[in-house]
């Protein structure tokens, strides 16, 4: 994705986020059906706090973890939505104003790296958690830029599913998995876990289960925000569902 379509995608997904929260029949202590354990001031908190970490690590060039009781908790009650509001007009401000390639910290095993990892970042994490506050209040999810949930998928398989792939390497997943977006050119994953291979690949191929959809709809299975029903699927659902059992974020 380029710079300004994510930052685009960020400011717009953030915005979404705070209209979900703030509008609908579910309070602050709404449970979350696609977070379980959290309610709505929870998962307000958890995505204030990652804007307000976030903007702290770029603004002071951080090549180090910020300390958490660096940062402000979120308050109580209803003044919670007025918080996230400032981290969020703060962290966009931030990000729109940095040097893509100036190195910072990051959680992953390559820090420091560019400050678009951040960008990249909170567009998919603004992205799922503006779908499960539009889930909590019962609203259908709105579709955000297809470019973007394909970037969703990948960055998915890049960062978060390598958590997952020793125990689906020890259980197995019961065949491969091909994933296609039907609405962005060249959207395509293909999950084959094996001792010795590379897992992920983005090449086109025959697999134990097809699952095709939009951008916007792989993007909410791979999260499990979307059931596998929901999509279309050819061949072995078991291998579909199966992933879906180990692969919890």
């Amino acid at each position: 994705m380029d710079r300004s379509t994510t930052l685009d995608s960020v400011d717009l997904e953030s915005s979404r986020f705070l209209l979900a929260i703030s509008n609908g029949a579910a309070s602050l202590d709404t449970p979350v059906p696609t977070c379980p354990g959290w309610d709505v001031a929870q998962l307000v908190s958890h995505l204030g706090f990652i804007y307000s970490r976030v903007a702290l690590i770029v603004t002071a060039r951080r090549i180090e973890a910020p300390d958490r009781d660096e940062l402000l908790a979120a308050p109580d009650g209803e003044a919670r939505l007025g918080w996230f509001a400032e981290q969020r007009t703060a962290m966009l401000a931030t990000l729109e104003s940095a040097d893509d390639d100036t190195l910072v910290w990051n959680w992953t095993e390559t820090s420091p790296g560019p400050t678009s990892f951040w960008a990249r970042r909170m567009a998919h994490e603004t992205l799922i958690h503006r779908v499960d506050a539009e889930l909590t209040q019962g609203f259908d999810p709105t579709p955000g830029y297809p470019e973007v949930a394909a970037d969703t998928v990948t960055e998915f398989f890049e960062l978060f599913y390598p958590r997952f792939e020793t125990e689906l390497l020890a259980t197995g997943l019961g065949g491969s998995m091909y994933l296609h977006a039907t609405d962005v050119s060249g959207a395509e994953w293909t999950l084959d876990p094996r001792p010795g291979g590379s897992s992920v690949t983005r090449e086109h191929t025959k697999a134990a289960v097809v699952l095709r959809g939009s951008a916007f709809d792989l993007a909410r299975w791979t999260w499990g925000r979307l059931p596998t029903e929901q999509l279309e699927v050819f061949g072995d659902r078991q291998v579909a569902k199966r992933f879906q059992e180990v692969v919890r974020v």
